[in-house]
């Protein structure tokens, strides 16, 4: 038995390194060293083969410690190696990181010229137009009625706005239908007010939506300030009235999403306002102060529910009012320039992460206790991504330039709001 098992291991050991499995190679050493010890192998039998090195480690070192070569036999192995590869930037944050401060701040205004010198309704491209889309970079502007008198002049002044900017502009306009149309002149179909619209149920809401969507996409808007999503729960609530869907939360939520989703089919981004409720106030906004006595819990169960609705559904637009609550935040800042409000509750509490802008910023509930510097700042410092409509523009964007230089305003806030900007701008 002896002879055979030498026999064996004398038509093995000789095997060069490339023929031979490394298991196979430890087993066969292990054997031989074993049959050495017990004298049946002579030390000429224990040679190791021409074709390995000897070493002057123990002999039961025979694998590879972790930084060695796992292939001694073959000098070609080379290790396989994995390149880091950095993140893909989106086209939004390479957009982003090409511009300057100004350019950036440039984007968080909407901005309107309504009527000249004269109080004539403003039809074309003039001077000042271009300055705000060439020199100030805007984000977005907006036309109201006197600004559109037919289509084809419509759609003219459009393109020439889109034309200036290097960066998508968004263009926008109050359409809702009922008393808020700016489209009167174009003999577009009557579209109802939002309460006759709820009353007769979700097709007509999205039937409504999808026609608006329609006609404003055609004459080259992007942006439609629309739908109210307010509850109507104060009757003598003088500004919003007719223009809500409802009385109760469910009703509005249901219309609100039917409307925003004929929108969106006809390629118009659609705006949620004016958080975080407007429809149980005595007052109008849009003469001076106006508040709402509820506190957070009953926010949360009534009004905020159609907000939330459409957050849920991915609406692109969230404007928040001018409403103060002072029993959520406690005191009687406006909801637009409240971090309680526009951080916490909405962006927080809702996950809102679409683009948050004001109400127009030169009505009476803002102009009244601010200027339109002091004004743009809150409301960026509250955490507004857009700017609409400040009563002095130029004012308004040399302050936050301003703040940003002193620090006032960090640079990486400026930066997350044009970059939810830039990435429905270039979705």
């Amino acid at each position: 038995m002896i002879t055979h098992m030498k026999e064996l291991i004398n038509q093995y050991k000789y095997k060069t390194a490339s023929n031979m499995p490394r298991r196979g190679l430890g087993i066969l050493l292990a054997f031989t060293i074993a049959l050495s010890g017990c004298g049946i192998m002579d030390s000429s039998d224990t040679a190791m083969p021409d074709s390995f090195e000897t070493s002057s480690a123990p002999t039961a070192s025979v694998t590879p410690s972790f930084h060695e070569t796992t292939n001694t036999a073959d000098s070609s192995y080379v290790p396989e190696t994995t390149e880091y590869e950095p993140p893909r930037l989106s086209e939004a944050e390479i957009v982003l990181q090409s511009m300057t401060t100004e350019e950036k701040i440039g984007q968080m205004f909407f901005a309107a010229v309504r009527k000249d010198a004269n109080g004539s309704g403003i039809t074309g491209l003039t001077d000042h137009i271009s300055a705000l889309i060439t020199e100030n970079h805007i984000g977005g502007y907006i036309l109201f009625s006197e600004n559109i008198v037919t289509e084809t002049q419509t759609k003219g002044f459009i393109s020439e706005l889109k034309s200036l900017s290097k960066i998508p502009l968004f263009v926008g306009v109050d359409e809702e239908g009922g008393l808020v149309s700016r489209t009167g002149a174009l003999g577009y179909e009557k579209i109802p007010a939002a309460e006759a619209i709820g009353k007769a149920g979700q097709e007509k809401a999205y039937a409504c939506g999808a026609t608006i969507g329609a006609y404003l996409s055609e004459l080259g808007f992007n942006v439609d300030f629309a739908p109210d999503s307010d509850i109507n729960t104060n009757p003598a609530n003088t500004v919003i009235g007719s223009r809500a869907f409802g009385s109760d939360e469910l009703t509005v939520s249901k219309m609100v999403v039917a409307f925003l989703n004929g929108l969106n089919d006809e390629g118009i981004m659609g705006t949620v306002k004016h958080f975080p409720g407007h429809g149980d106030t005595n007052q109008d906004s849009h003469y001076g102060f106006a508040s709402v006595t509820h506190d957070i819990k009953r926010l949360r169960a009534v009004e905020t529910v159609p907000f939330k609705a459409a957050i849920d559904n991915g609406v692109p637009f969230v404007m928040v009012g001018h409403i103060s609550v002072p029993n959520v935040t406690g005191d009687d800042m406006p909801a637009t320039l409240s971090k309680t409000i526009v951080t916490d509750l909405l962006r927080d509490e809702l996950g809102f992460k679409g683009i948050i802008i004001t109400d127009a910023m030169d009505m009476g509930a803002i102009t009244n206790a601010f200027s339109s510097g002091e004004a743009a700042v809150k409301a960026i410092l509250a955490g507004v991504d857009m700017i609409l409509m400040p009563q002095n523009f130029e004012e308004a964007y040399a302050s936050v330039v301003n703040a940003v230089k002193e620090g006032t305003i960090g640079i990486d806030r400026i930066d997350e709001s044009v970059l939810r900007i830039l990435e429905i701008k270039y979705k």
